[in-house]
């Protein structure tokens, strides 16, 4: 993945004004409520997965990935068959680590964030950061809502017989609380249009609604529940992009060691710092004026 990738930013500057933001908060808060309320019971109901709707696609580690039935008619149905005739796709299950070093590895709210996460993750090809609403801090380090701008490679694009897709979408990460006051971390990404940023040539510009939540169930194990659709557009390509899909709703096994990977360098470069604010002396330095004072 070349770094150029996620330097470009292809679209002119988006300004957004402070009613555009707060809309996109509010529809942020809209959208973490609903699919924590849908997603809730999984986590209540002893993890339990309906095989008469989900059917098993891809299975690692301790994570699976099911796809829904097009045949399954029940009111909680995701897929929409006339409009998508996509799948839903749901990824479930655990991963060993801590709730803290996951969202660390989730949260990426700057290009360089995003160029590091992609060298862990591997779940995007190229990038860009539109617009910040709301940034980390240091007392809520994992908050983050960002307009962001992403492309995906699809098989066969070489060939020249399908070109890649892109997706325009609003990011949020943060904690929501459950019900019995643990706290859940999430992770979004949903579809928003806006008229200055305009389709690439070359491209075709699809839809996505992926939401995910994770719990930290026992000192070193975290649940993962992460549902959604994503519609690349175009009936030619749909039975290439299901696999891709399926792979990038795996992502959570690579999180918690991205996040680690993160930290550590985080911590390299705030002690480099620390030693050159302070002055320390050159390692030779020391060793030449050692030699002397033996001498």
């Amino acid at each position: 993945m070349g770094r150029e990738r996620f330097t470009i930013n292809p679209f002119p500057a988006l300004a957004l004004t402070d009613g555009e933001k707060n809309q996109l908060l509010e529809l942020g808060r809209t959208i973490i409520e609903a699919n924590f309320e849908r997603d809730n019971p999984f986590f209540k109901g002893g993890r339990r997965v309906d095989p008469h709707r989900w059917k098993l696609s891809k299975e690692r580690e301790r994570m699976k990935v099911y796809t829904e039935r097009p045949e399954y008619q029940g009111d909680d149905a995701m897929s929409n068959t006339s409009s998508t005739k996509l799948p839903a796709i749901l990824s479930v299950g655990r991963v060993e680590g801590k709730l803290d070093d996951m969202m660390f590895g989730v949260v990426n709210p700057t290009l360089e964030d995003m160029r590091i996460k992609a060298s862990y993750v591997h779940d995007f090809d190229g990038a860009a950061v539109l617009s910040t609403i709301v940034s980390p801090t240091e007392e809520e380090p994992f908050n983050s809502v960002v307009v962001k701008w992403m492309e995906m490679d699809i098989p066969l694009r070489r060939t020249g017989v399908v070109q890649n897709r892109d997706y325009v979408y609003l990011e949020c990460t943060g904690f929501a609380q459950m019900p019995n006051g643990e706290r859940a971390g999430y992770h979004f990404l949903h579809s928003i249009d806006f008229p200055q940023i305009s389709k690439l040539s070359n491209r075709v510009r699809g839809d996505l609604s992926i939401c995910g939540f994770f719990r930290q169930v026992a000192p070193n194990v975290i649940d993962v529940c992460k549902t959604g659709l994503m519609d690349p557009a175009g009936d030619m390509i749909r039975m290439l992009a299901v696999p891709v899909m399926t792979e990038a709703f795996l992502s959570p096994l690579r999180y918690v060691h991205c996040g680690q990977m993160r930290k550590l360098t985080w911590k390299m470069e705030k002690a480099h710092a620390e030693a050159r604010l302070h002055g320390a002396p050159n390692p030779g330095s020391s060793c030449r004026l050692q030699d002397q004072e033996e001498n």
